[in-house]
């Protein structure tokens, strides 16, 4: 069998060219690296270069060879790959989600039924959720567009609607609603840890009025102390978060409400039938 460090070698000196470029770039000597190529051709058999006083040139056999080693490595780092993700998926449950508030409300339920496992979770958007969820790094994920995708099972979870909210003092206080343009000339702030929500503000406002924090705490202290509109959620004020000095207007756009829909594999479902079972039982309470 060619050891893993071989065909590593190998391809460094097919993508640098000459032994001197990839000895450099992989850290060893090129006498060193000589010698492993020779000893590579020894186990195949077959030449891999021909070489012509300093340089060194692929063989057809040898660009043939070089095909059949990515793959081989590839096929390698995907063992090692699958073998620890799926340690993982036995000690602890990863959730992954577009948004933070669907997932804070997910956490508690996962927590109810695994209270033996890890909880682990994390905000990424749609295409690496699902990627996460067919490669087994997410056991479940919260997306917000439905996935035409055999491979999953997706269950309605719940919508949320932005709100904006304005001092009662603000001109726009008495409005019943407003869009995404009557805001562009407003200073806002906003937290980065929202999710598909920033892509959305930042292509529906101008950058240079949002105030963009990195920290929630900074973020309620801001509020608190400034004339600054900010954005919340119907959800959001349904757990009782609300400034009583504050007045919370609806958007309009359709961009500004989403549904949440909760995902696993399909091979996943029965093992996770509890959760869909509960999620189905709590928008049925919510009718």
């Amino acid at each position: 069998m060619i050891e893993t460090y071989l065909l590593e070698q190998f391809l460094g000196v097919v993508e640098y060219k000459t032994l001197s470029a990839a000895a450099e770039e992989l850290h060893i000597s090129q006498p060193s690296l000589s010698r492993s190529m020779k000893k590579l051709e020894e186990e195949l058999g077959v030449p891999l270069f021909t070489r012509e006083n300093s340089k060194i040139i692929l063989t057809e056999t040898g660009k043939e060879a070089a095909e059949y080693a990515k793959r081989a490595l590839q096929a390698n780092q995907e063992l090692i790959d699958h073998v620890r993700l799926y340690e993982r998926s036995l000690n602890s449950i990863n959730i992954g989600s577009c948004a933070p508030f669907p997932l804070s409300q997910v956490n508690s339920l996962l927590q109810e039924n695994f209270y033996d496992k890890t909880l682990l979770s994390e905000l990424a958007d749609d295409d690496k959720l699902i990627k996460g969820l067919k490669n087994h790094y997410y056991q479940f994920a919260i997306l917000h567009e439905l996935p035409d995708d055999e491979a999953l099972f997706v269950q309605r979870y719940i919508d949320e609607s932005l709100l904006f909210s304005l001092p009662k003092d603000h001109p726009f206080a008495d409005r019943k609603e407003l869009s995404f343009s009557d805001l562009k000339d407003l200073k806002i702030l906003l937290y980065r840890g929202v999710g598909f929500w920033m892509k959305i503000c930042e292509n529906k406002l101008p950058k240079e009025n949002l105030f963009i924090q990195d920290r929630m705490e900074t973020l309620i202290e801001l509020i608190e102390a400034t004339a600054f509109a900010s954005f919340s959620s119907d959800v959001i004020l349904q757990t009782g978060t609300k400034d009583p000095d504050r007045v919370y207007i609806p958007l309009k756009d359709k961009e500004s409400c989403v549904t949440y829909y909760l995902a696993c594999l399909n091979s996943d479902k029965k093992k996770y039938d509890n959760i869909f079972n509960s999620i189905r039982s709590a928008a049925l309470r919510r009718m």
